[in-house]
């Protein structure tokens, strides 16, 4: 299975898509208001597809917001892992730009694929607009909950900012380094606690 990001809005594969879902949630009118706030709004999401022989499924987000707008896998492709793979894909761009959580109104037919994948609700079941959905959301960085890592503080315990007159560090700032993070590079890191400097904590 291939993810990538497409670079033209699949319209015709996700229209097809909306109108013949059964058993996701939504009216025949709600299809059509869907398909409309898509076309309305193409250019607003970026989309990433999952590739089998053909184009097998797209999931759809608004960058600003890291909002999952829509996914959807053809029929033909069910139950291959295309929803998971796409899922999986999504989180990993929302965790190397260090956002802290993605969200989505999950239809009512898809709410047990996103609650089993690890989104939570985080809001009353709504109908609008002939569309039965719940909000959920999924925290990232949940991996490194519990565990132990070091902290370079670069920043000291009463040193000034470095470009900021006059501030000075109520507290000992500094980094996490690789390979402990979920992704390469450097996660800043505050030490709560000591009330004097620290090189390391």
């Amino acid at each position: 299975m291939k993810i990538e990001c497409l670079h033209e809005p699949p319209v015709e594969f996700l229209t097809d898509l909306i109108h013949n879902e059964k058993l996701a949630g939504w009216s025949e009118k709600g299809a059509e208001g869907i398909v409309q706030f898509l076309i309305s709004h193409v250019d607003r999401f970026v989309y990433l597809g999952a590739s089998l022989d053909t184009l097998a499924g797209v999931l759809a987000y608004e960058p600003e917001t890291m909002h999952l707008v829509l996914l959807g896998v053809s029929p033909a492709y069910r139950h291959q892992g295309c929803a998971t793979a796409l899922i999986d894909a999504f989180v990993k761009i929302a965790e190397e730009q260090h956002r802290a959580r993605i969200d989505a109104n999950a239809a009512s037919g898809a709410l047990g694929f996103y609650l089993t994948y690890g989104f939570e609700t985080c809001g009353e079941a709504m109908h609008v607009n002939g569309v039965d959905f719940t909000p959920v959301e999924y925290f990232l960085g949940r991996q490194m909950l519990g565990k132990t890592v070091t902290v370079t503080v670069d920043r000291p315990y009463g040193s000034f900012h470095p470009t900021i007159a006059n501030v000075i560090y109520p507290i000992n700032f500094g980094y996490v380094s690789a390979p402990l993070l979920l992704q390469e590079g450097m996660q800043d890191a505050w030490v709560i606690g000591p009330q004097t400097s620290v090189e390391t904590f």
